[in-house]
């Protein structure tokens, strides 16, 4: 059995970057470290992958059987002439491409090959994925007829029993998979020459860094890039404006010439990332603090939002609230209350009832960007109508201090173009807690708490409750001190 150069994965590198591609082919080491959440979303893949087995029932998992990329397409060649009909991870090696398959299966006339995804809809990428696997399967296998690709169908909603046939959709490739056969030969072909001259491309940064995945090489490639006055410390703005810039040898804000056709939030950024000097527009933010009431709490909730649906009533990666947490101070005295939904049901009506009762004598609620808060309300009130007036009125209490940021009455350089309630934390010295916690994110957070459901020890149930309980607070808590760095800045 022939050799391999080229993955899948590989091969989306090299459609990216050639340089990524040949920095993973021959210097993997060099790539960045996997974050957490990333790591989570692959594990989910996985998960989504092998309950997707269940479309074809029965077959024999080739993976199971070996690590070894040639013996296992060696194997795959075995079970198709043995008459084997469901084949999950089926391996085949063509034109030193390796793909493998997560089902095969023969209909009793031809084979189709089924790519699965954990996500509800179809991208261009995972189309060029499928589209390089049929082109491997073209060229390999007799009487292969179809690759489809799998995806969640968003409209299944859970009743009783997982329905299996329901939860996934497929869309054939053949179309898009047939007219590319030539492009994916010589494309094919330009990544082993590239292979052969074993030099590493020159290729600048630019927005394929980005597109259509985080580039994982960005620490080598960056690593001289990035400074305190970094053009690229700018946010929302579109990317080709700062790559003009950069390209043009204004690789920081204060070399940026003056331009009257900017947009007021980027003259903001520039100003305020060149002078390393925060700014603040303090007519504005007491404009917008004269709707918050002294008697105030500062509230964040935390989702989980599962691929498959656990519980009735719910779709694929529907938002479930698992807990909330209030924080607030009496006599200066910082105090926390919370509530998590026990583990192992959906009561949301328990959630609502604690919710409306915790926030019921303050006057407002402060969150930091609040969508996920009025998603989850809207929700809850779909489902249990009767609460519908007491969730409009805690929607009436509720003031995001966001918009503080958003709409640009406040910057600091230490954002670097980040506005989330972490970035805020660099300004208020909360991030060393962020860093002490083993949850950093709401992403996360949702997988700790799936970990919670999965959990049999009692003991290691409620260290992960704490670690959740934790998080939750701390944003709460970074919320309130932002409020109350603001409230100051503005008296003096």
């Amino acid at each position: 059995m022939s050799s391999y150069q080229i993955s899948k994965t590989s091969f989306i590198k090299h459609d990216q970057c050639p340089k990524a591609f040949f920095l993973y082919k021959n210097f993997p080491y060099l790539r960045d470290p996997i974050s957490k959440e990333k790591q989570f979303t692959f594990n989910r893949g996985h998960e989504v992958g092998f309950l997707a087995q269940q479309l074809f029932p029965g077959g024999i998992d080739v993976s199971a059987k070996t690590k070894s990329a040639s013996e296992g397409a060696q194997i795959t060649q075995d079970l198709i002439l043995n008459n084997t009909t469901i084949i999950y991870e089926a391996t085949f090696i063509h034109n030193g491409v390796l793909v493998m398959v997560d089902i095969l299966h023969f209909d009793g006339l031809n084979w189709n090959a089924y790519e699965v995804k954990s996500s509800l809809k179809i991208s261009e990428i995972y189309v060029k994925d499928a589209c390089l696997q049929y082109y491997v399967l073209k060229n390999s296998l007799p009487k292969f007829n179809d690759l489809y690709l799998v995806t969640l169908n968003g409209d299944y909603v859970l009743q009783n029993e997982l329905n299996i046939q329901q939860l996934f959709k497929k869309r054939s490739v053949k179309t898009d998979g047939e007219k590319n056969l030539d492009y994916f030969k010589h494309k094919i072909s330009d990544m082993h020459l590239l292979l052969e001259k074993n030099v590493t491309p020159e290729v600048p940064i630019g927005k394929q860094c980005f597109s259509p995945y985080t580039c994982d090489f960005m620490g080598t490639c960056w690593k001289n890039i990035i400074s305190d006055k970094s053009v690229f410390n700018i946010g929302k703005s579109d990317k080709e404006t700062i790559f003009n810039w950069y390209n043009a040898g204004y690789k920081t804000t204060d070399l940026v010439p003056p331009d009257n056709e900017l947009k007021a939030h980027i003259k903001i950024q520039l100003e305020s990332i060149s002078k390393q000097t925060e700014y603040i527009n303090k007519t504005e933010i007491k404009t917008f603090f004269n709707k918050i009431n002294s008697n105030s709490c500062f509230m964040d909730m935390e989702v989980w939002s599962p691929a498959v649906p656990k519980f009735n009533g719910h779709k694929p990666f529907e938002q479930l609230p698992f807990l909330y947490s209030l924080c607030y101070r009496i006599n200066e005295e910082i105090r926390y209350h919370h509530y998590i939904i026990p583990e192992g049901t959906n009561d949301l009506k328990s959630f609502i009832e604690s919710l409306l009762e915790s926030t019921a004598t303050f006057r407002n609620v402060v969150v930091y960007d609040k969508n996920l808060e009025l998603q989850v309300l809207a929700k809850i009130e779909h489902l249990l109508p009767e609460f519908s007036l007491s969730i409009n009125e805690l929607r009436l209490k509720m003031i995001d201090l966001a918009d503080v940021v958003q709409n640009f009455y406040f910057y600091h350089p230490k954002f670097k173009g980040n506005f989330s309630l972490k970035a805020i934390s660099e300004l208020l010295d909360e991030t060393a807690d962020y860093n002490k916690l083993e949850v950093q994110s709401g992403i996360i957070a949702m997988y700790k708490y799936e970990g919670l459901l999965n959990e049999p020890n009692q003991i290691l149930k409620e260290d992960l409750k704490q670690q959740l309980i934790d998080y939750c607070n701390l944003d709460t808590l970074t919320a309130m001190k932002f409020y109350e760095y603001l409230k100051e800045r503005i008296k003096e």
